[in-house]
């Protein structure tokens, strides 16, 4: 489902992902969107945040915790702040526009591989494995015995290796909170969680992006799958 106030964009979305074999619901806003899910089953919804009579993260509350499906918000509001709002809220995945629409469809794909993982309890990354439903994470065949704030880091970086998470980004995510430059609270936990995970300091899982900052080595992490 593609909800979004903009009959242009809605018909360029539509047309990349109908070519790739997608049937696409499109909804002008979430009040459309609402009614339409009352009859309708979709695996994936792709949402604008500024729409008239109910905006994106009006609906994404009124969806509440029973949602099967992933969200992917597009919007032209591509603040830091707005990002992590839409993240923190329940989406998976946060495109600013302007945007190309290829790298959607490629958002898409890669949504859409999480989710199934996700719905069959188990995310892996190389060596590690993640029991969602039992909130349990595995190196090889041993429990991890992680903090409260060391699990949510950890199982942040399982979802999207490869991606690189700003210090901002992990400061809110972990604490709910804005974030105050407490660089050294974020060093100390990624590197308590390396200890617990990381028996090769030559071959990091999580690396150092330098003025960026952390991610889960994804070459590295599935190649020892």
């Amino acid at each position: 489902m593609v909800v979004d106030d903009s009959k242009e964009l809605r018909k360029v979305i539509k047309l990349y992902l109908e070519n790739a074999g997608y049937e696409v619901i499109e909804a002008e806003n979430g009040k459309e969107a609402l009614a339409l899910l009352k009859n309708k089953e979709i695996s994936l919804m792709i949402l604008d945040i500024m729409m008239p009579e109910m905006d994106g993260f009006e609906l994404l509350d009124a969806l509440g915790d029973g949602r099967r499906f992933p969200v992917i918000f597009l919007s032209a509001r591509g603040s830091v702040e707005d990002k992590i709002k839409g993240l923190i809220l329940g989406g998976d995945d946060y495109i600013a526009k302007p945007f190309d629409p290829g790298e959607v469809l490629a958002r898409v794909l890669a949504v859409l591989r999480r989710s199934q993982r996700q719905q069959n309890k188990q995310v892996i990354v190389g060596s590690l494995r993640w029991d969602v439903e039992n909130r349990v994470v595995y190196l090889g065949d041993k429990i991890l015995e992680l903090r409260a704030k060391e699990y949510r880091l950890l199982t942040m970086f399982m979802q999207r290796p490869g991606k690189v998470f700003t210090k901002q980004e992990i400061y809110e995510y972990l604490w709910d909170e804005p974030y105050i430059r407490d660089d050294n609270t974020i060093m100390v936990h990624i590197s308590n969680l390396r200890d617990k995970i990381e028996g090769d300091p030559k071959s990091p899982k999580i690396l150092t992006i330098r003025g960026l900052g952390y991610m889960m080595d994804e070459g590295c992490c599935y190649g020892q799958a």
